[in-house]
């Protein structure tokens, strides 16, 4: 198998390994030939494959596939703490109760913001994102805020003409590089709706006492209860958040 042949085939597996991770209960072949984007039988050597390798199981009776125990046993050789999603929970479930918001948490990828944990708000419509989700740097606070605090490389891996994803995303680099020297200077990132219509999310970094970026915590909202000028109470519990993570993920 020629290399590039290679790396598309472990891109395809890893692609696969995280639909079935995410996925709200176990999926079909099927689903997930669909969803990655690859024919029916180049999914299913795939997922043979994985399975081989104890990384997922299938379920005898519906076909379905879920997460392995091999994965388990390897998330169990991660460094103690290293979970920063386990730390900020708990104080992100205290927000959420004192403000009414979904309170989402996220870590730098190559290509975006990751979702690493969310927690939904407690209004009669949910807004919110899922873990494992990814958002875009440019039209997202918490990307908007790995811009800013994050690599000056980053940057530069963004196209001249950046995605339209709403009618009120930045589309050029230049003006998006302009935004982020405010970014800098207020602390806090905010996309009224340029992720979504009718929706607004601000984001912080979390920072170690040494200024290391370690993630990013948003606060998603309508429009209506978040407006493009958040309000100082808003902005009072994102600090106090971003800052308690960062103070026991650095002990």
């Amino acid at each position: 198998m020629e290399k590039a042949e290679t790396v598309r085939a472990a891109d395809t597996c890893l692609r696969i390994l995280e639909r079935i991770a995410f996925a709200d209960s176990p999926v079909g072949v099927t689903q997930i030939s669909g969803d990655v984007g690859i024919a029916k039988g180049a999914a299913f050597k795939h997922l043979r494959t994985l399975i081989e390798h104890g990384m997922i199981v299938q379920d005898p009776v519906t076909s379905h596939y879920a997460l392995g125990p091999k994965l388990w046993l390897m998330a169990q050789q991660a460094p103690a703490g290293a979970n920063l999603a386990e730390l900020a929970l708990p104080l992100m479930r205290a927000t959420r109760d004192e403000l009414g918001m979904a309170v989402v948490l996220s870590i730098p990828a190559p290509h975006s913001a990751f979702i690493l944990a969310t927690v939904s708000s407690n209004q009669p419509i949910e807004i919110g994102v899922r873990p494992g989700s990814e958002l875009s740097l440019h039209s997202s606070a918490q990307g908007k805020v790995f811009l800013a605090f994050g690599s000056p490389e980053l940057l530069a891996t963004l196209p001249d003409t950046l995605p339209q994803v709403t009618p009120k995303s930045v589309t050029s680099r230049t003006a998006l590089a302009a935004q982020l020297d405010g970014i800098r200077a207020s602390g806090y990132a905010t996309a009224p709706e340029e992720s979504l219509l009718g929706i607004n999310a601000i984001a912080a970094p979390i920072l170690s006492p040494r200024g290391q970026l370690l993630g990013s915590i948003g606060l998603i909202a309508s429009i209506q209860h978040l407006g493009a000028d958040p309000t100082p109470s808003q902005l009072k519990a994102l600090f106090a958040l971003t800052r308690e993570i960062g103070l026991l993920a650095s002990q």
